[in-house]
Formats: structure tokens, C-alpha cells, sequence
């Protein structure tokens, strides 16, 4: 008797697993469609960004690994949910499988080298002013985007104005110098105009620092190269978060809400600029926003990314010296004929929690 009922004892424990598996892939799939409603029309849809890209690929993975655990209709409806979200979410993931093919990239004698990095605070925080500028003087590009020249007050709250120009020419003979707010731009090649992008164009003359730093978030600088004038943007776009508050304090949600408004209208300012632009476009910096969210669709939709001729498959860019492996929050474009021809990350040598983005660029005519 004990032995014909031992298999009938079993059958109820694989039963109980069939709405587990099953309810584990559905839940992960009305998030992905709860996200794709939420992000870029409500501020609470921000926070995908917490969520590491490669997730959108991994998730369903496992969820179809889980599969041989249900039984009958269940497996077949699990294994239907996951192809269905990693179908869904394969785009927000970051990963890019061709890279593993392409060989490394030669640029031509004529690219033009950008070199764009979120400096931490002009080294406000780690190592020294001397290895700061000898890092960047290192890496000899014709065009650099800086972000972050500023300092912070000891909470890292307030942001600083400094004055660091005299410096700057010194350490740059020949370059030209462009800024707003926190955002620097050199150049060695003659820099024609600087206009106003978005909020920035409201600023009125004169206006203080914490105007200035909060407006200008975008600085375009429209350079003269071989001839032809070409327009580089340096971004660093605010970012959604206040990670420091923690996931659980009312603090992080209320700076949510207040951060999502301005930082929309940064990104619709950028649009509307490149969209009324038909000189090629160099576009790179910091936009806090991964490949999970869709801030950065207009964008992708327009221009290219300059990962588009990496050899890594998963490019990531932030935080290094901590969780760097999981997000990209840097990102390069080019368009109306600049072509990215080289694109890389490196490592910031413990000066900034953001990898450098090294871009080589062909512009139309050259090569």
C-alpha cells in the first residue's frame, strides 16, 4: 500500500509549484507593462533606473529556466511569458551581441578626437589638482566636453561656483575655452558661436550662479573643422535621483517629483535644438538615464549611438570604483553625417566615480 501512494504524495508538491513559476513570470511581465505606461509620463516611472539594464535579459532567462518545475498548461503559458518579456524588454537592456564580431576600429587620420567626462566635482573630491590636469592633458583629444565644474558644500548638497579658467589656458595653450554654469567645453579649433539650448534660453544676463547651474545643462558649442561648422553638445542632464536619502526616506520620492518637470524640459530643449540643427552633431556627456529608460528614445531615434561601433557587448560606464559593472549613464551620438568612428570607455584613474567616454569622430569630406 505504501508504495502506490508514495507517487500520489509527489503529485500535489509538483502541482503547488505550477502557480509559482507560473505567477513569477506573469508578475514580471505586468511590471515590464506597467513600466513601459509609467516611464517618461509619470514622474514614479523614473524609477526603472534602478534597475541594472542587463536585468531585462536576465529575468526571463531564468524564469524560462524555471520552466521544467511546472507541469501541463503551466509550463507552456511560463514559458510563453518569458519569451514574451524578453521579446518586450530585450531593447531596454543595454546589451549589444554584435560587438562580439566587430573587429577593433582604426580611425582615419582625419578624426576628430572628443574626449567627454563628468569630472566628479572638478576633483573637488579625489586625488589632486596636478593629476587631475595631467590626466586630461594625457589624453590629447581636439575636443573636450567637461561636466561638474563646481565644487560642493561638506554635504554634498549646495553646488559651489569655482574659477578655474586661469588655469585652464594655461594647462590648454591654443585651445579655445567655452562655459555655462557647470559645464566646460575646449576646443582647438576656432569655436564660432555658443547658443542657448532650452531652459538656458531664458536665462536673463547676469543671472547667479545657482540660475545658471540649474538652466544650463546642455552647452553647444558650433566649432569650425576643415572648412565646415559643426556642432558639439556637451549634456549633463540632472539626474532623477537622491540615492543618498535611500529607496524608503519621503526625501528620495519628493526629489522624484520636483526633478521631473526640469528634467523633461532639458531633454525637450535638446530635441528641439538637434531637430532645427543640419550641421553634423557631436552629442555626448552624462544624461543619468540608462538604456532602461526611455528618456534617451528621441534621441536614438535621431541619431546614432557611438556603442554602435564598440566591441563590447555591454557597455557601462558608472560606478566605477563601485557598482560600474551593471549601468551605462554616459552616452555618445553622432548625426547629420559625423560618424562615430572609434568609441570607448576608460577608466577615470580614481578621480571620478564615471568612466571617460574616447570618441573619434569622420565628419563629411574628411578621410
Amino acid at each position: 500500500m505504501a508504495d502506490t501512494l508514495a507517487p500520489a504524495r509527489d503529485v500535489p508538491v509538483r502541482n503547488r509549484r505550477n502557480p509559482l513559476v507560473l505567477g513569477a513570470a506573469l508578475a514580471w511581465l505586468v511590471l515590464l507593462l506597467v513600466e513601459w505606461a509609467a516611464d517618461g509620463r509619470v514622474w514614479f516611472g523614473q524609477l526603472v533606473g534602478i534597475v541594472p539594464p542587463a536585468a531585462f535579459v536576465l529575468v526571463p532567462l531564468a524564469l524560462a529556466a524555471l520552466v521544467p518545475l511546472a507541469r501541463g498548461a503551466a509550463r507552456w503559458r511560463t514559458l510563453a511569458a518569458a519569451a514574451l518579456a524578453l521579446l518586450l524588454g530585450f531593447g531596454q537592456s543595454g546589451l549589444d551581441p554584435a560587438a562580439l564580431w566587430r573587429t577593433e576600429p582604426r580611425p582615419g587620420p582625419d578624426a576628430v578626437r572628443v574626449f567627454a567626462w563628468n569630472t566628479n566635482s572638478w576633483n573637488q573630491l579625489l586625488g589632486t589638482q596636478d593629476h587631475f590636469y595631467a590626466f586630461l592633458k594625457a589624453k590629447d583629444a581636439d575636443v573636450y566636453l567637461l561636466h561638474e565644474y563646481q565644487h560642493v558644500t561638506a554635504d554634498r548638497k549646495e553646488k559651489l561656483p569655482v574659477d578655474d579658467l586661469a588655469r585652464l589656458r594655461r594647462e590648454f595653450p591654443g585651445y579655445r575655452l567655452a562655459v555655462r554654469g557647470e559645464l566646460v567645453t575646449l576646443s582647438r579649433f576656432p569655436i564660432l558661436r555658443q547658443p542657448a539650448v532650452g531652459p538656458a534660453r531664458e536665462v536673463p544676463p547676469g543671472a547667479d550662479w545657482p540660475t545658471e547651474y540649474r538652466a544650463n545643462k546642455v552647452l553647444r558649442t558650433d566649432v569650425l573643422v576643415g572648412g565646415r561648422t559643426v556642432s558639439f553638445y556637451n549634456v549633463h542632464m540632472p539626474v532623477w535621483n537622491s540615492m543618498p536619502d535611500g529607496l524608503l526616506s519621503a526625501a528620495f520620492y519628493r526629489h522624484m517629483r520636483e526633478r521631473f518637470a526640469p528634467r523633461r524640459a532639458q531633454y525637450e530643449g535638446l530635441e528641439a535644438d538637434l531637430a532645427a540643427n543640419r550641421n553634423p552633431v557631436v552629442v555626448a556627456g552624462d544624461f543619468n538615464a540608462t538604456a532602461a529608460m526611455s528618456d534617451l528614445d528621441p534621441l536614438r531615434e535621431r541619431l546614432d549611438d557611438a556603442a554602435e561601433v564598440s566591441t563590447d557587448p555591454y557597455p557601462t560606464s558608472w560606478e566605477e570604483g563601485g557598482w560600474k559593472p551593471f549601468w551605462r549613464t554616459d552616452w555618445a551620438f553622432t548625426g547629420n553625417g559625423a560618424r562615430a568612428e572609434r568609441y570607448d570607455f576608460g577608466a577615470p584613474e580614481e578621480l571620478s566615480d564615471h568612466a571617460v567616454q574616447d570618441l573619434w569622430v569622420s565628419l563629411p569630406g574628411s578621410g
